[in-house]
């Protein structure tokens, strides 16, 4: 009996995929070797030639599904008696061509037209395989799924289809009501969202490519739990031998070429619930949160510059939306570079019985990759909620301790002995404060203690105004710098008995040799300018 097909818009995209693993079916040697994908083409009331699906579009899609099928399988095979969510099912056979273990229990999960369809497809199933008939994004239909045992999530050719915000909602529902699993789903580049806009067949099928996701670990900071586990090219397969000769040959261009290659990757995540602790600041100390975001994200890289293990375990254990800093390994790239020089120099400056003034301390991690003597007196300095905050993550002792106080408070240092050394050390802080109060700080501190050593970072009047308009983290954050230093001497006159010792540009640094030739040249070059060697760089003075 022929059924007729009634979909439209990204429902009606679940025929390309039909029509492409039918036709793998019928060659001599197919990659998925889907039968039911064949008897269901014969069945259902759709002129497929009118899909204008490409050949290289249908090869794609056969290798996207043979690489999460192998995957399933792998995770079949360790949790037999597993609950497996297949989203968006459409009419794809999955469960039949996996050969589910009986303590499987398998739910295929569509809008109410699909399932109708598709249950009048699929009239005989097995008692372990359930269909659900809502849209992914309704958390309703959670309810209907047994928890407490090892689940798996597949969503082939869904999350591209989602908003951003839809799909980061869906997994953050996902892992906090199934505690334990894994997340297998394809997702594509940015920019492959955009060139999405002239696939014939997605024009005629009247949807859309709305999410693309640029670095899967950005994920998961998003969704608590969330650890990404590999990430592959859909078409970096050992089946493109099967595939024919033509979009053999262009697969192997594309994977030759990073951005080509990357477009279409098939993501998998384990995931662990880990109930956070929310987290709601604004302003200057948003920012914080998102200097800590930024070394995890660097500390989970292929070659970390920091290497900041407490920066992510901090991050795991909060509920806190970093996307909206817009993070990015750029970025990543240089606070990590910028704390990794700051600790150099503090592990220099360090004498014994010195005192440590961590000022605008954040949840920075600084004590513990420094590793001080242990004749050094520590003071982490913050205002009191980041301190109430920090509290919960790191541990005080009779070397460390903690003073919630605005930096600029004229009672900083009371109770804080000024008999010994000190060495003050202030990341990514005195650029928001104001010329008088930076000023008034210093001149405290130098009255305060008899000696001493003061590692911050600034940056030009230029800069500071550039980050103003330009710097997502800072607009996001509703923030705003003030202070910006074009010649560090003038400090010398301003402050009594301060005298630089060094400055150090950014653009000096070693770590632009990991960079490729063509930006590291630029940046070197871009480097003996003095408006550009201003623009960020560390500071050191005595007193």
């Amino acid at each position: 009996m022929v059924e007729q097909v009634r979909l439209t818009g990204a429902q009606r995209t679940l025929l390309g995929p039909l029509y492409a693993r039918a036709l793998d079916n019928r060659t001599p040697e197919p990659v998925l070797g889907d039968e039911v994908a064949e008897r269901l083409l014969d069945r259902v009331d759709v002129d497929f030639r009118r899909l204008a699906l490409s050949s290289g579009d249908r090869m794609a899609i056969v290798l996207r599904a043979k690489r999460l099928d192998d995957w399933a399988a792998e995770y079949l095979a360790e949790h037999p008696d597993a609950v497996v969510l297949h989203l968006a099912c459409g009419l794809d056979g999955r469960a039949h061509r996996l050969d589910l273990p009986d303590g499987v229990l398998w739910y295929d999960v569509d809008l109410p037209d699909v399932i109708e369809l598709r249950n009048r497809l699929y009239p005989e199933v097995p008692e372990n395989h359930r269909t659900i008939a809502a849209s992914v994004t309704d958390p309703g239909w959670l309810d209907e799924v047994p928890t407490g045992r090892p689940t798996l999530v597949i969503a082939e050719g869904l999350t591209t289809y989602l908003t951003e915000d839809d799909g980061v909602a869906l997994l953050r529902r996902l892992v906090q009501r199934f505690e334990v699993g894994e997340v297998v789903f394809d997702a594509v580049l940015p920019w492959t969202v955009r060139a999405a806009r002239s696939s014939r067949f997605l024009r005629r099928a009247g949807a859309g490519f709305h999410w693309g996701i640029a670095d899967p670990r950005t994920l998961e900071f998003r969704v608590p739990g969330l650890r990404l586990r590999r990430a592959h090219p859909v078409l970096d397969s050992p089946h493109l031998a099967k595939v024919p000769v033509p979009q053999r040959i262009a697969a192997q261009a594309m994977n030759a070429v990073p951005p080509l290659r990357d477009a279409m990757r098939l993501l998998h995540y384990r995931f662990e619930h880990q109930p956070g602790q929310r987290v709601e600041l604004t302003g200057t100390q948003a920012t914080m949160l998102a200097t800590v975001h930024l070394r995890a994200l660097d500390n989970r890289s292929e070659r970390p510059l920091l290497g900041d293990r407490w920066a992510d375990e901090v991050v795991q254990r909060i509920d806190f939306d970093f996307a909206k800093f817009r993070p990015n390994d750029r970025y990543a790239a240089s606070v990590a570079l910028r704390a990794r020089s700051i600790d150099e120099w503090t592990r220099q400056a360090l004498r014994p019985g010195t005192t440590v003034l961590h000022l605008g301390c954040g949840m920075d991690s600084r004590y513990e990759r420094v590793a001080p003597p242990d004749d050094v007196q520590w003071y982490d300095i913050d205002q009191p909620d980041v301190i109430d905050l920090r509290k919960r993550f790191f541990s005080e002792s009779p070397q460390r301790r903690t003073v919630p106080s605005s930096v600029t408070a004229p009672d900083l240092l009371d109770g804080i002995p000024g008999d010994r050394p000190v060495l003050v050390v202030a990341e990514g802080l005195l650029m928001y404060l104001s010329e008088p109060d930076v000023l008034a700080l210093l001149r405290r501190i130098t009255r305060h203690f008899p000696s001493g050593e003061l590692v911050f970072d600034a940056m030009s009047t230029l800069a500071v105004r550039m980050t103003n308009r330009a710097n997502p983290i800072v607009k996001n954050a509703g923030a705003r710098l003030d202070w910006g230093i074009d010649d560090p001497r003038t400090l010398e006159a301003r402050v009594p008995g301060l005298q630089l010792v060094a400055e150090w540009s950014y653009t000096d640094a070693p770590e632009l040799d990991r960079l490729s030739a063509p930006v590291r040249t630029v940046l070197r070059a871009a480097g003996r300018i003095t408006a550009v060697r201003r623009f960020g760089r560390m500071l050191h003075y005595r007193f």
